[in-house]
């Protein structure tokens, strides 16, 4: 594959800030690991890769500037509603976001179930922060950018791009807490990879079936709490998620990180099943790595608890309509 031609009018794409480690600043000395993720606006992450304007029109947009261990349904919300917002005008190409690393894969899988497959979303995040003195993020932004503008990615869908690599979605997987090249995308393998300046993808993302899924209003996400199965587990948490009357709102699904093939123990199982008698969808998986067969082929207990919130979610009212009135982003 090779790079988009220089004769086309370059094209328009929004990128949208959400923090990270990607807009961290060192609370010290530049060289030691001690930083604030979500510290920098997204103006100032583009001002830092003055390469972007040969490859794109960029326009920004804040959508939130947090550590993505923080983030929040409402900010899902929000972002999904913006992306719509830019995807649908003709003239925008594809949407660049920037995110931090801890989420990154279940904001990544969420915007894949509501979103349409047709324009590019590319996510991108950094290991270490932008005043670092090797920092990662201004390569994987420029990376991210050159991905979302180049003509074989229409089709592609929701993809985070990392360190030259591009994974789909519903792969994707955060694996290391200190190395650069953090991300994997497990037996699958990557989608491809940045070669320079030439996209090379080796094959085509996977189909969700069902999708896209209606988005939820930020108020109205329902419960769905993850557990694991570990040695001395019992059925304790669950009782007393099905019957504390602080628990709000009620619960409505659980995911299990099983052991093994996704098994479950007598204790664990049996409250489980009396859970489900209740109402609660009850979905299992492994904590050991995706399990081959099913409906759920391939998905993490994280990503299964994303596909579960919005699987409910569709059949509860009320539901916000995904599109608002924006404000203008920032034109480069």
């Amino acid at each position: 594959m090779t790079t988009p031609s220089s004769s086309r009018l370059p094209p328009r794409i929004v990128v949208l800030g959400t923090g990270g480690t990607i807009a961290g600043t060192a609370t010290g000395d530049p060289s030691l690991p001690g930083y604030t993720a979500g510290v920098l606006g997204v103006e100032a992450l583009l001002k830092e890769v003055p390469a972007l304007g040969s490859l794109a029109e960029i326009q920004a947009e804040q959508v939130a500037n947090l550590d993505s261990k923080d983030m929040t349904f409402a900010v899902w919300t929000r972002l999904a509603e913006r992306v719509l917002h830019w995807l649908v005008q003709p003239s925008i190409q594809a949407c660049v976001i920037t995110h931090g690393t801890d989420t990154l894969e279940e904001t990544a899988y969420f915007l894949s179930l509501v979103l349409p497959p047709d324009k590019p979303v590319v996510l991108t995040a950094a290991m270490r922060p932008a005043t670092a003195l090797n920092a990662d993020g201004p390569q994987n932004l420029l990376d991210a950018v050159r991905v979302a503008a180049h003509p074989e990615a229409h089709g592609l869908g929701v993809v985070c791009v990392l360190h030259g690599v591009v994974h789909a979605a519903r792969d994707v997987a955060k694996i290391s807490t200190h190395a650069v090249e953090a991300f994997s995308s497990g037996e699958r393998g990557p989608l491809g990879e940045i070669e320079g300046q030439n996209l090379r993808l080796w094959r085509q993302a996977p189909q969700e079936r069902g999708g896209p899924f209606s988005l939820p209003a930020a108020e109205a996400w329902p419960r769905v709490e993850l557990l694991s199965n570990v040695a001395g587990a019992d059925g304790a948490v669950v009782r007393c998620l099905l019957s504390n009357p602080a628990v709000h709102p009620r619960l409505r699904g659980l995911v299990v990180a099983g052991t093994g093939g996704g098994t479950v123990n007598r204790e664990l199982e049996a409250a489980l099943e009396a859970a489900a008698a209740q109402g609660v969808r009850v979905k299992v998986a492994s904590r050991v790595g995706p399990l081959r067969g099913g409906d759920d082929d391939g998905l993490s207990a994280v990503k299964l608890r994303v596909r579960l919130l919005l699987e409910l979610a569709a059949t509860e009212a009320p539901r916000r309509p995904p599109m608002e009135t924006p404000a203008e982003g920032v034109a480069r």
